[in-house]
């Protein structure tokens, strides 16, 4: 188990233009998606003005107001967890971070099964694919975690 350190991180205090500056990013994407009316209703039925001003950092939305945005966008928060360096992940995700063991046991599969010393001959038959299966779909959900974090990397996003 991870032992957990008690000592704070450096990190300058968030003031109230820090924290509307960080809000404003995922509220503009959920309002230029669902329309501020949309997004106002969704969070807890708050007036629009209360949306776009806070959209546009005119005011501060409400504590359960903003923890409803994570119904819209689960990483709505990720821009205050990266100022402290945190992020955070869905409950089910699994705790592999190293994509090389999956696509290399599928790759070593997927060879052995069209080498031509295969049983079944050098082409991939039906039951060599659905023994596949698992290593491919583990490959598959490796290479999506990698992609999912080069497109946070790239909107500037907590990865």
């Amino acid at each position: 188990m991870t032992q957990r350190s008690n000592v704070l991180p450096s990190a300058i205090p968030m003031t109230v233009e820090d924290a509307r500056e960080i809000l404003a990013k995922p509220l503009l994407a959920l309002c230029s998606e669902n329309g501020p009316s949309a997004v106002a209703r969704a969070i807890g039925g708050c007036e629009d003005k209360t949306v776009r001003d806070a959209r546009d950092e005119k005011s501060t939305l409400r504590l359960d107001l903003a923890a409803n945005l994570l119904l819209l966008d689960g990483t709505a928060f990720d821009g205050f967890l990266a100022r402290v360096g945190r992020r955070s992940v869905p409950m089910e995700a699994t705790c592999s971070t190293d994509a090389l063991p999956a696509m290399t046991g599928a790759v070593h599969k997927l060879v052995m099964a069209t080498s031509g010393n295969s049983v079944d001959g050098p082409g991939l038959s039906r039951c060599e694919l659905f023994d596949s299966e698992a290593d491919l779909r583990q490959a598959f959900d490796a290479i999506g975690a990698l992609l999912g974090r080069i497109d946070r990397l790239k909107a500037g996003l907590a990865a």
